[in-house]
């Protein structure tokens, strides 16, 4: 009786143990989808598959973000001949009139309203090929044809220049005649210009009115055109910008 007793006691002992050691061999997988009816079926074990490496926290991500310093992708060339934006863009490649009073016996008168446009009186016919190797593209007259405008026109387009004349035959330019002015002035692909009347008086009234037409205060306006030839056109000049006689 004795033995019986000790034999249901150590079978009693043994079963916990023996159901612990069932459960623990249980795989996680199959023990989720147990407790889980809906958890993934556990897939089948690789005995071949290369053990996961560990996970390095400085590995670069796959498909790194926009770097925000990154330098910005290179602009389209550049124009290898960049233009004048203005009629005193010296910083342009734009070709200049020459400085000073460098053609006593070619141009009366010469100076430069600007850098790119050179002013004064009557041209020497025999200086006119001279002109275009000084590197003028563009002569505007404004003598009529009275006083030779027609004849010059064919030298200065035989020396492979543009010819624009604006006659002038009034005491100041008309208001019509400041804006076709102004459009040659404007466009760089006439630079360097020569602007010429017979004296530099009407070429001194022109950029007088063309200067105020921009904006320029009338007082400004006037000292410009005095420093390019204005003189007994003044008058005029004041009274078509509404000016007291001076």
């Amino acid at each position: 009786m004795k033995k019986k007793i000790r034999k249901s006691l150590l079978s009693a002992a043994i079963m916990p143990v023996t159901a612990i050691a069932v459960g623990a061999a249980v795989p996680s997988a199959a023990f989720a989808q147990a407790t889980n009816p809906c958890a993934p079926a556990a897939g089948p074990v690789n005995p071949c598959a290369p053990a996961a490496g560990p996970v390095n926290p400085c590995a670069p991500a796959a498909s790194p973000a926009a770097n925000p310093c990154a330098p910005a992708a290179a602009p389209a060339a550049k124009s290898d001949a960049p233009m004048a934006t203005g009629l005193y863009d010296v910083a342009s490649k734009a070709k200049e009139a020459p400085y000073g009073n460098m053609m006593p016996n070619i141009v009366v008168n010469y100076l430069r309203a600007t850098p790119f446009i050179g002013t004064g009186g009557n041209v020497d016919p025999t200086g006119i090929d001279t002109l275009a190797t000084l590197g003028f593209k563009t002569v505007v007259n404004l003598n009529t044809a009275e006083q030779g405008a027609t004849t010059e026109g064919a030298l200065v387009q035989k020396a492979g220049m543009t010819y624009v004349n604006i006659a002038v035959s009034t005491k100041a330019p008309t208001s019509e005649q400041v804006a076709e002015f102004a459009k040659v002035a404007e466009d760089p692909n006439n630079y360097p210009i020569l602007l010429h009347c017979e004296s530099s008086n009407r070429v001194g009234a022109m950029w007088a009115l063309y200067r105020a037409s921009k904006g320029v205060p009338n007082e400004i306006a006037i000292e410009e055109g005095r420093t390019v030839g204005l003189k007994s056109r003044e008058p005029a000049v004041r009274k078509m910008l509404g000016m007291p006689p001076a």
